[in-house]
């Protein structure tokens, strides 16, 4: 594998949870890549990632020795990562006591309590409006945006996403006999110690991946393609997002709304599932130069794994396949392609 496992482990630690993510199938999938590109990745290689997600592919590729790193998606919570794992300056803990006592200035904004309030508590609310709202230069106010996106993450169950808050009142929340709220609660106790080991890895992080030339763009990859500059031993990731920016799932819209300072509404996508995926697969591929490798993933949403493939197929060589048995006679499909 072209990244050591303790480096790996520690970009783990750095990124943006996500579940169902491709960063699941990191290990292989980094061993794969380093068999294709060979002697390229010796090189000033590119990794363009057209939807990063947790943005730790990215990473793990900058730490391999990319020269140069795209990253774009349209999920907001994947910028405010982007940003502060690729541009972000170190803070040291002082800094971020600071913050998190507000004893730093805040930019104008609205209230998070006041479009948040059925999901999250006025204490969690303020203290991401501390953090994230910092009026300080941009590299250090980056650091302490991610730090608060992580924050108000935590309080999301691990099953169930941020679940309605029926009372505020933590002892109330300790007798609910229907819901437990064991982890909220404990996310309030350890956010401390949890934000300074954060810290402590994000610092880690950018010395892991050193300082590759970074572009982090903010668009729908049918878009955006055909923008990028794709010369050199370049390998391209085209996951496509799923229909609508995340589906819009609560969770979702949670953390889009603090992001956004507002409520922002559910989306409905016009286009078919199917319709979705091909528009931007094909709009992805279409503009890579011959010889340029693609890492691709599919099987699990709109197309089942061999119409994905039959798609591939049109625009690259196969240099390498896997397949991931999801149950009930279902199979996710990932590969690494050469553009014809």
């Amino acid at each position: 594998m072209i990244v050591a496992p303790d480096t790996l482990a520690l970009l783990r630690r750095a990124m943006l949870p996500m579940d169902g993510s491709i960063a699941d199938h990191a290990e292989p999938i980094l061993e794969a890549a380093g068999a294709a590109l060979g002697d390229a990745r010796r090189g000033a290689f590119a990794y363009v990632d057209l939807t990063a997600g947790s943005c730790l592919l990215p990473l793990a590729f900058a730490a391999a020795g990319a020269a140069r790193i795209v990253v774009n998606d349209i999920a907001a919570r994947t910028i405010v990562a982007a940003r502060a794992l690729f541009a972000g300056a170190a803070i040291d803990q002082a800094m971020l006591d600071a913050a998190c006592d507000g004893r730093l200035g805040s930019r104008p904004h609205i209230p998070s309590f006041r479009f948040a309030s059925d999901y999250l508590t006025v204490e969690v609310c303020a203290h991401f409006d501390r953090l994230f709202h910092v009026d300080l230069p941009a590299p250090q106010a980056a650091t302490l945006r991610y730090l608060a996106l992580r924050d108000a993450l935590a309080f999301a169950d691990p099953e169930d996403g941020f679940r309605i808050l029926m009372t505020h009142d933590p002892a109330q929340l300790r007798a609910d006999r229907d819901a437990d709220w064991s982890g909220f609660l404990a996310a309030h106790r350890d956010r401390q110690e949890r934000l300074a080991a954060l810290r402590t890895a994000l610092i880690e992080t950018r010395a892991a991946t050193g300082a590759p030339a970074i572009r982090i763009l903010n668009a729908d990859m049918r878009d955006v393609a055909a923008t990028i500059d794709y010369r050199g031993p370049c390998l391209v990731a085209v996951n496509p997002p799923t229909n609508g920016v995340d589906e819009y799932a609560i969770e979702d819209q949670i953390v889009h709304s603090l992001i956004a300072n507002r409520l922002v509404p559910l989306a409905r996508c016009h286009e078919t599932a199917e319709q979705f995926w091909r528009a931007r697969v094909t709009a992805a591929l279409t503009p890579l130069p011959a010889g340029t490798f693609f890492l691709v993933w599919g099987g699990d949403g709109a197309m089942d794994a061999e119409a994905c493939q039959s798609v591939w197929r049109v625009y690259g060589t196969r240099i390498h396949t896997a397949e991931i048995d999801l149950g009930h006679g279902r199979e996710a499909v990932w590969g690494i392609f050469r553009r014809h």
